[in-house]
């Protein structure tokens, strides 16, 4: 039963249209979200790596997980993706940052900040759609 459960939750992650915003700059973050909501995504909200650990470990399916990588916490995005690669492999990552990170890590995106959210969201549609 518990690969059947696990093959479920993989199709349904593959299938949602929910993403994890996790941005600590709220005017980021909050318009984002409504970006995302407007084109019809679920948005789950968070403001560290932790809190996007625990929506992760809370809500089945999340898709897509976009992230900025420097971020006050226990983590920054670039852990939190290494994490999210490891623990949920069928969820897309998107990393945002206000410089060229030299980022060796698995990843379906960047996008370097101020960034245009019609283009980010065409993105999304494409890893998504």
């Amino acid at each position: 039963m518990g690969a059947e459960r696990g093959e479920r939750l993989e199709q349904e992650a593959r299938t949602s249209n929910s993403v994890l915003v996790v941005e600590d700059e709220v005017l980021v973050r909050l318009m984002m979200a409504e970006e995302l909501r407007s084109a019809g995504y679920d948005v789950i909200e968070a403001a560290t790596a932790d809190e996007a650990l625990d929506a992760l470990a809370h809500i089945p399916g999340v898709s897509l997980v976009i992230t900025d990588i420097r971020m006050p916490g226990s983590m920054d995005g670039l852990r939190l993706a290494r994490l999210v690669r490891t623990e949920y492999p069928a969820t897309r990552i998107v990393l945002t940052s206000g410089n060229f990170p030299n980022v060796a890590i698995d990843h379906d995106g960047f996008f370097l900040k101020p960034y245009d959210p019609c283009k980010m969201i065409h993105h999304i549609k494409t890893l998504l759609d």
